[in-house]
């Protein structure tokens, strides 16, 4: 009888529970089709619950000790659920601090990238489905690709004529024009970049041929936002 009473109550308060945490002005969510995923929840909950205290063999104090940790671990994935986009915040700002090179989120077509520890920044870039680590030069006048990452890229290096002269930060040099499939960074996708293959560099270069082609690009203390 007693294990009756105690399932009649646990029943009546997770429903009350239930209902009240979704709740707002009285009214219990919406739409009917809300009405019937509550209903269908709290039913498969009251089943699950009715089947676990019946057959349950240990004590009453034992069945209350662990119907307060359900409650707590309930509590806490709904407040961990509520707070999502601050914990996301977070998260972002983390793996940005770990990475600066990996493009952040944080608005509809928007990345940001943080500055590295030697001031520069740096982006990591899909080249035809390639990712390759690329300095940030606005003063590069186009996308600059060492001749390694170039063939990592898929661009036959060999066929290649260096009759060209590009500029960056730290001055010109011979390249040879081609034309990339698609760059991608995060979200943002651009498609026939035309790019130039250097044999003088070691590293790429993220120059005005894609910078260009953004509604909107904005270099601050620490952080390089682009907008699409």
């Amino acid at each position: 009888m007693t294990r009756v009473l105690f399932l009649v109550a646990a029943l009546l308060a997770v429903t009350v529970l239930i209902v009240w945490l979704v709740s707002g002005n009285g009214q219990v969510l919406g739409s009917s089709q809300s009405h019937a995923s509550l209903v269908y929840s709290i039913v498969l909950l009251v089943t699950v619950l009715a089947s676990v205290v019946l057959n349950w063999r240990g004590t009453i104090i034992q069945a209350a000790t662990y119907t307060v940790i359900w409650v707590a671990l309930f509590f806490a994935l709904v407040l961990g659920y509520s707070y999502r986009d601050d914990f996301k915040a977070v998260w972002t700002r983390m793996t940005g601090e770990i990475n600066p090179a990996l493009a952040q989120q944080t608005a509809p077509g928007q990345l940001e990238l943080r500055k590295a520890n030697d001031g520069h920044f740096y982006a990591d870039v899909e080249v035809n489905g390639t990712s390759i680590r690329m300095l940030a030069d606005t003063g590069a006048s186009t996308v600059t690709l060492s001749e390694s990452d170039a063939r990592a890229a898929g661009i036959d290096t060999n066929g290649l004529t260096y009759n060209m002269i590009v500029s960056t930060a730290n001055g010109e040099a011979s390249a040879a024009r081609v034309t990339i499939d698609e760059i991608r960074i995060g979200s943002i996708v651009r498609r026939n970049v035309t790019t130039a293959v250097t044999r003088t560099m070691e590293g790429s270069l993220l120059g005005m041929s894609f910078f260009s082609t953004l509604s909107r690009f904005e270099m601050s203390r620490d952080k390089l936002v682009l907008v699409d």
